[in-house]
Protein backbone atom coordinates (compact mmCIF):
# COMPACT_ATOMS: atom_id res chain seq x y z
CA UNK A 1 0.00 0.00 0.00
CA UNK A 2 1.37 3.46 -0.84
CA UNK A 3 0.63 4.84 2.63
CA UNK A 4 2.11 1.90 4.56
CA UNK A 5 -1.23 0.34 5.54
CA UNK A 6 -1.51 -3.40 5.89
CA UNK A 7 -4.03 -5.15 3.70
CA UNK A 8 -6.08 -7.53 5.83
CA UNK A 9 -6.49 -10.35 3.38
CA UNK A 10 -5.46 -13.44 5.35
CA UNK A 11 -6.50 -15.11 8.58
CA UNK A 12 -2.97 -14.67 9.95
CA UNK A 13 -3.08 -10.89 9.40
CA UNK A 14 -6.45 -10.67 11.14
CA UNK A 15 -5.06 -12.67 14.08
CA UNK A 16 -2.12 -10.27 14.35
CA UNK A 17 -4.39 -7.22 14.22
CA UNK A 18 -6.66 -8.60 16.96
CA UNK A 19 -3.72 -8.55 19.36
CA UNK A 20 -3.93 -4.73 19.19
CA UNK A 21 -7.67 -4.76 19.97
CA UNK A 22 -6.86 -4.72 23.68
CA UNK A 23 -6.14 -1.34 25.30
CA UNK A 24 -2.45 -0.69 25.87
CA UNK A 25 -3.12 1.67 28.79
CA UNK A 26 -4.60 0.56 32.09
CA UNK A 27 -7.53 2.45 33.55
CA UNK A 28 -7.10 1.25 37.14
CA UNK A 29 -5.22 4.29 38.47
CA UNK A 30 -7.67 6.75 36.92
CA UNK A 31 -10.65 4.78 38.19
CA UNK A 32 -9.32 4.29 41.70
CA UNK A 33 -8.10 7.84 42.27
CA UNK A 34 -11.29 9.32 40.83
CA UNK A 35 -13.47 7.27 43.17
CA UNK A 36 -14.53 7.63 46.77
CA UNK A 37 -12.07 4.86 47.62
CA UNK A 38 -9.33 7.41 48.37
CA UNK A 39 -8.77 9.41 51.53
CA UNK A 40 -8.08 13.14 51.46
CA UNK A 41 -5.22 13.96 53.81
CA UNK A 42 -5.23 17.61 52.84
CA UNK A 43 -2.32 19.74 51.65
CA UNK A 44 0.15 18.15 54.08
CA UNK A 45 -0.13 14.66 52.58
CA UNK A 46 3.46 13.36 52.54
CA UNK A 47 2.63 10.77 49.87
CA UNK A 48 0.74 13.11 47.57
CA UNK A 49 1.75 13.70 43.99
CA UNK A 50 0.36 16.32 41.66
CA UNK A 51 -0.99 13.59 39.35
CA UNK A 52 -2.84 11.85 42.17
CA UNK A 53 -4.19 15.14 43.51
CA UNK A 54 -5.47 16.22 40.09
CA UNK A 55 -7.24 12.91 39.53
CA UNK A 56 -8.71 12.92 43.03
CA UNK A 57 -10.04 16.46 42.63
CA UNK A 58 -11.25 15.87 39.03
CA UNK A 59 -8.96 18.62 37.78
CA UNK A 60 -7.25 18.83 34.41
CA UNK A 61 -4.24 16.51 34.40
CA UNK A 62 -1.06 18.53 33.92
CA UNK A 63 1.40 15.83 34.87
CA UNK A 64 2.74 13.58 32.12
CA UNK A 65 2.01 10.15 33.61
CA UNK A 66 0.88 6.83 32.25
CA UNK A 67 -2.76 5.95 32.71
CA UNK A 68 -4.12 9.50 32.57
CA UNK A 69 -7.76 9.62 31.42
CA UNK A 70 -6.81 11.02 27.99
CA UNK A 71 -4.49 8.06 27.38
CA UNK A 72 -7.18 5.59 28.47
CA UNK A 73 -9.65 7.25 26.07
CA UNK A 74 -7.22 7.08 23.16
CA UNK A 75 -6.11 3.50 23.95
CA UNK A 76 -9.69 2.23 24.07
CA UNK A 77 -10.72 3.89 20.81
CA UNK A 78 -7.50 2.67 19.15
CA UNK A 79 -8.32 -0.86 20.29
CA UNK A 80 -11.90 -0.44 19.01
CA UNK A 81 -10.51 0.66 15.65
CA UNK A 82 -8.50 -2.58 15.46
CA UNK A 83 -11.56 -4.64 16.34
CA UNK A 84 -13.66 -2.85 13.73
CA UNK A 85 -10.98 -3.25 11.05
CA UNK A 86 -10.84 -6.98 11.86
CA UNK A 87 -14.62 -7.28 11.65
CA UNK A 88 -14.70 -5.49 8.31
CA UNK A 89 -11.91 -7.68 6.91
CA UNK A 90 -13.73 -10.83 8.05
CA UNK A 91 -16.92 -9.58 6.41
CA UNK A 92 -15.07 -8.76 3.17
CA UNK A 93 -13.68 -12.31 3.18
CA UNK A 94 -17.27 -13.61 3.25
CA UNK A 95 -17.49 -14.39 6.99
CA UNK A 96 -15.84 -17.82 6.68
CA UNK A 97 -16.55 -20.18 9.57
CA UNK A 98 -12.79 -20.57 10.05
CA UNK A 99 -12.78 -16.93 11.25
CA UNK A 100 -15.76 -17.26 13.60
CA UNK A 101 -13.57 -17.29 16.73
CA UNK A 102 -11.77 -14.15 15.56
CA UNK A 103 -15.10 -12.49 14.81
CA UNK A 104 -16.30 -13.39 18.29
CA UNK A 105 -13.12 -12.06 19.86
CA UNK A 106 -13.35 -8.80 17.90
CA UNK A 107 -16.97 -8.28 18.98
CA UNK A 108 -16.15 -9.08 22.61
CA UNK A 109 -13.16 -6.74 22.83
CA UNK A 110 -15.12 -3.99 21.08
CA UNK A 111 -17.79 -4.35 23.79
CA UNK A 112 -15.15 -4.46 26.54
CA UNK A 113 -13.48 -1.24 25.39
CA UNK A 114 -16.80 0.58 25.15
CA UNK A 115 -17.66 -0.71 28.64
CA UNK A 116 -14.47 0.87 29.99
CA UNK A 117 -15.21 4.14 28.19
CA UNK A 118 -18.84 4.46 29.26
CA UNK A 119 -17.98 3.70 32.88
CA UNK A 120 -15.07 6.14 33.07
CA UNK A 121 -16.39 9.00 30.95
CA UNK A 122 -20.15 8.97 31.44
CA UNK A 123 -22.71 8.62 34.17
CA UNK A 124 -22.98 5.14 35.58
CA UNK A 125 -25.92 3.09 34.44
CA UNK A 126 -29.13 3.62 36.37
CA UNK A 127 -32.42 2.26 35.16
CA UNK A 128 -34.11 5.61 35.77
CA UNK A 129 -31.67 7.80 33.80
CA UNK A 130 -29.83 5.57 31.31
CA UNK A 131 -32.11 6.54 28.42
CA UNK A 132 -31.28 10.25 28.82
CA UNK A 133 -27.76 10.32 30.31
CA UNK A 134 -25.11 10.92 27.67
CA UNK A 135 -22.72 8.04 27.20
CA UNK A 136 -19.96 7.70 24.61
CA UNK A 137 -19.96 7.13 20.89
CA UNK A 138 -20.29 3.41 20.15
CA UNK A 139 -18.08 2.79 17.15
CA UNK A 140 -19.26 -0.08 14.95
CA UNK A 141 -17.46 0.73 11.70
CA UNK A 142 -13.87 1.57 10.80
CA UNK A 143 -13.20 5.28 10.53
CA UNK A 144 -12.62 6.17 6.87
CA UNK A 145 -13.49 9.89 6.74
CA UNK A 146 -11.10 12.66 7.65
CA UNK A 147 -12.32 14.60 10.72
CA UNK A 148 -15.65 12.80 11.17
CA UNK A 149 -18.37 14.14 13.43
CA UNK A 150 -20.01 11.69 15.80
CA UNK A 151 -23.11 11.67 17.96
CA UNK A 152 -22.79 10.52 21.55
CA UNK A 153 -25.01 7.61 22.38
CA UNK A 154 -26.97 7.57 25.60
CA UNK A 155 -25.77 5.26 28.35
CA UNK A 156 -28.70 2.95 27.54
CA UNK A 157 -27.76 2.83 23.86
CA UNK A 158 -24.15 1.98 24.74
CA UNK A 159 -25.29 -0.88 26.98
CA UNK A 160 -27.70 -2.09 24.30
CA UNK A 161 -24.81 -2.22 21.81
CA UNK A 162 -22.62 -3.97 24.40
CA UNK A 163 -25.21 -6.66 24.98
CA UNK A 164 -25.80 -7.11 21.24
CA UNK A 165 -22.07 -7.49 20.57
CA UNK A 166 -21.62 -9.95 23.45
CA UNK A 167 -24.71 -11.98 22.51
CA UNK A 168 -23.26 -12.36 19.03
CA UNK A 169 -19.68 -12.95 20.25
CA UNK A 170 -20.10 -15.63 22.89
CA UNK A 171 -21.36 -18.45 20.64
CA UNK A 172 -18.53 -17.74 18.15
CA UNK A 173 -15.62 -17.95 20.57
CA UNK A 174 -13.86 -21.30 20.41
CA UNK A 175 -10.75 -21.92 22.49
CA UNK A 176 -9.43 -24.46 20.02
CA UNK A 177 -8.56 -21.69 17.56
CA UNK A 178 -6.11 -20.16 20.02
CA UNK A 179 -3.84 -23.19 20.08
CA UNK A 180 -2.91 -25.31 23.02
CA UNK A 181 -0.80 -24.14 25.90
CA UNK A 182 1.42 -26.49 27.83
CA UNK A 183 0.26 -27.60 31.24
CA UNK A 184 2.42 -25.62 33.64
CA UNK A 185 1.40 -27.42 36.82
Amino acid sequence: MPDNRAKLDTEAKIDKLLVSAYPQTAYLVSAELSSDNVDDYGPTNPNGERFMEELFRWKEITDNQDEVPKDVWEACYTAIASANASLQAIQEMGNPSSLSPQRGEALAVRAYNHFILVNLFAQHYTKENAATDLGVTYMTEPEVVLDPKYQRNTVQEVYDHLIKDLDEAIPLIDDSSFGSTPNII
